[in-house]
């Protein structure tokens, strides 16, 4: 530092070159001195500008990461500290893809480095990418961050001087995991809505055809001769008819509009009975290697719901985990009470309150993420075609557990098995006593009189061969605006109501409209 005449001091650089003689005596020196104030000065204020720089970023809320060109990091905050758990001082300087260890546990570029040299084979291990510029926006799921999964969005942008060249690159993380999974949740539910809508209506349509052939062959059943051949295709036509029922009520409680009526109920007990069922024993023969085994909550609390559709829907779980151990396995089916004082985010989120606990686990091959995200959709299945079923297994379990009040948890690693958690409201009720079987004999009328409204000729004609076998008087019209107009000028002790009608008035409507003339119409 020299201070020069006007009194400022000024930063120079001096150097001396000494020139010596063969013989190593020193002949002349050579010197030079360079004033340096003006670089020193820019050096001071840019260190000051990265120190200022540096701090802005170590505060801000994002996690926060700077590499150089090099790909060396220059800048790790707080927030990225405590997202990874990595230290800054055990990072700062690093190389060599250091810094996506803690987010994949490999060394390879993230979107940081995506940014300072775009790599467009990279971009397919994102959900989302886009680049605009300079700017890369990117989401994806992170298998190390903890808890597992995590899904994270960064925005990475380059960094240039003054002359425009890419000096550095920075990129600001946040965790979206809740927001992706609320997200995936809302369109899953708007995807099984609309499914539901179209099953809704074909099985509809499906139960008014066959509701007229299984009707009809078991009219004809009860008049023909068990010893005549007829019989037997009469049978064959019944036994196909009440089949393809089947699927039809299936696609009505994916529909979720499938459980009636619903009855105090005890989950352990539907699972006892499961177990005695023929189609258990069926389905166990098919694999012998499985092993069964049950973890049982005796104190069990009471739900309220239908035990046809729960028995349906813990069969179909326990099918699907049979079928996920070809070699062999333990399937475990476990009940419990559990209190939650606070709502749980998963597949689906479970809201506080008291629930009956069922869970379902096997320890198979697993669930890929992509199938996970559609295993609840209709004929979605890869399960062996002829002896799983029609595909609608886990679309029935989906709709009797939301007309049921309830919540799907699913759990599942690929290689090491899956568990499905049903979550159901608790009742303080107690179960009923069981009702007595009824003899046909009582179904017997007394000429009765009553009316059919059906849009479908063939169901009003099955419906009124039925009734008149039984004695009932009956008449028929074929839509809610006739039977209005019909009620003002007769009577008719009950009325048969079809619920869906098309076009013109629906069932209840129709029910509506008459009761304003008579309340008391049955």
């Amino acid at each position: 530092i020299f201070r020069i005449s006007d009194g400022v001091l000024r930063v120079v650089h001096s150097r001396a070159d000494v020139f010596v003689s063969e013989k190593g005596t020193p002949l002349k020196v050579f010197g030079t001195i360079q004033d340096i104030t003006d670089r020193k000065r820019a050096d001071e204020e840019l260190r000051e500008s990265w120190k200022r720089l540096t701090d802005i970023i170590d505060f801000l809320p994002d996690a926060t990461l700077v590499i150089d060109n090099e790909g060396k990091v220059i800048a790790w905050n707080r927030a990225i500290e405590t997202m990874t758990g990595v230290k800054a001082k055990d990072m700062l300087g690093k190389g060599n893809y250091e810094h996506s260890l803690p987010f994949y546990g490999e060394r390879k570029p993230i979107l940081i480095d995506i940014a300072l040299h775009p790599e467009p084979e990279r971009e397919k291990d994102y959900t989302t990418i886009q680049r605009s510029g300079d700017i890369v926006f990117g989401e994806a799921y992170t298998p190390k961050l903890a808890p597992g999964n995590v899904h994270l969005s960064g925005t990475a942008s380059v960094l240039r001087n003054a002359k425009g060249d890419i000096i550095a690159a920075i990129e600001c993380i946040r965790n979206n995991t809740d927001r992706k999974n609320m997200e995936e949740r809302l369109n899953r539910a708007e995807k099984m809505e609309s499914l539901g809508t179209l099953a809704g209506g074909v099985a509809h349509d499906l139960n008014n055809v066959l509701g007229i052939v299984v009707g009809y062959a078991e009219l004809a059943l009860g008049g023909v001769d068990k010893s005549t051949p007829l019989r037997r295709h009469l049978e064959n036509v019944m036994s196909g008819g009440l089949k393809a029922a089947a699927i039809v009520d299936d696609l009505l409680t994916m529909a979720r509009r499938g459980v009636s009526g619903s009855e105090v109920l005890n989950l352990n007990k539907i699972i006892a009975d499961c177990q005695k069922s023929p189609e258990l024993e069926k389905l166990f023969s098919y694999h012998p290697s499985v092993k069964f085994k049950t973890d049982i909550d005796n104190d069990l609390l009471n739900i309220s719901g239908s035990s046809v559709h729960l028995s349906k829907s813990l069969y179909n779980l326990i099918s699907n985990a049979s079928e996920a151990m070809p070699k062999g396995g333990t399937l475990t089916i476990k009940t419990t009470n559990q209190y939650l004082d606070k709502p749980i985010s998963g597949y689906d989120k479970i809201r506080e309150g008291d629930y009956v606990v069922l869970s379902i686990s096997d320890t198979g091959e697993g669930i890929s993420a992509n199938d996970l995200k559609r295993i609840f959709e209709p004929f979605y299945t890869k399960k062996k075609m002829g002896r799983s079923g029609t595909g609608l297994g886990l679309s029935v379990v989906w709709g009797t557990v939301k007309d049921h009040n309830g919540y799907i948890n699913v759990e599942s690693e690929v290689g090491k098995g899956t568990t499905f958690t049903l979550y159901f409201p608790v009742t303080r009720e107690d179960i009923a006593a069981k009702a007595e079987t009824v003899a046909i004999s009582e179904y017997m009328g007394k000429g009765e009189s009553i009316l059919i409204v059906d849009d479908v000729m063939e169901q009003r004609d099955l419906a009124k061969s039925m009734l008149d076998t039984l004695n009932y008087k009956t008449s028929s019209v074929e839509s809610g605006e006739e039977a209005v107009a019909y009620l003002k000028e007769h009577q008719a002790d009950i009325l048969v109501l079809d619920m869906i009608m098309d076009p013109g008035m629906d069932g209840l409507d129709t029910y509506k409209s008459i009761i304003k003339t008579n309340p008391q119409q049955k």
